[in-house]
């Protein structure tokens, strides 16, 4: 049996599963590229040996996002979808509708959920617990202001980049449900969206990197000044 059949076997007797690992490897590589596309190039010392690489805890907060929340939000979302509009051959007013109540709710849903979760990563740091004594020396209270601390990462990532995000989601659903409607197997919208939205998500990740090395090396160099 090829890879191919056993990927389609796989997906037929475990689809959650199956498109969430697709999603995960997607989104780990993703933002692996997009380090080395950007030569955003990290060091470390192993025994005293000076290696390149371009890890970073944010590949696995990726792939946690890819496995655990975009891919069965989606799975169930589009399944819904599905359902609702069901049937080998849809008319063209049918698929027109399919499209409109996607662009009206999946894909508001789907922005919001990314943003938050890239405000997050972007601009909250998870705090160290203290040496002594441990976890146990972690009251209450701080547990509540890091909730305060990561709701309010997530609600000025909203207020700055969720239309933006949206804006940019409608243009690309609009483009792949057409797509889907007319080449694509339903069970498999979810592996060809991810596949999709991993092209562009390198390419915006990358543009990002870029912009940041740019900007760190302009700060840098004012500060020499």
């Amino acid at each position: 049996m090829s890879l191919n059949a056993q990927y389609l076997n796989y997906l037929a007797k475990y689809p959650l599963l199956t498109k969430s690992v697709t999603a995960a490897v997607l989104s780990g590589l993703n933002e692996t590229l997009a380090s080395v596309l950007a030569k955003d190039i990290k060091t470390a010392k192993i025994k005293g040996i000076t290696v390149k690489h371009v890890l970073s805890p944010k590949i696995l907060t990726m792939m946690i996002y890819g496995a655990f929340i975009i891919t069965p939000t989606s799975h169930y979302l589009y399944g819904i979808l599905n359902t609702i509009f069901k049937g080998p051959k849809l008319s063209v007013k049918m698929k027109i509708a399919q499209i409109a109540t996607s662009l009206c709710t999946i894909t508001p849903i789907l922005s919001g959920i990314f943003t938050s979760w890239i405000s997050l990563i972007n601009n909250y740091s998870f705090p160290s617990v203290p040496h002594k004594g441990g976890i146990q020396n972690y009251h209450r209270a701080d547990y509540k202001q890091e909730l305060l601390n990561m709701k309010t990462a997530v609600c000025a990532g909203l207020k700055k980049n969720y239309l933006v995000v949206l804006k940019s989601s409608v243009v690309t659903s609009l483009v792949t449900l057409s797509v889907a409607q007319n080449f694509i197997k339903p069970e498999l919208w979810v592996v060809f969206f991810n596949v999709v939205y991993f092209v562009l998500g390198t390419v915006q990740n990358t543009k990002i990197k870029l912009s940041q090395i740019k900007q760190s090396k302009e700060d840098t160099e004012k500060k020499e000044d």
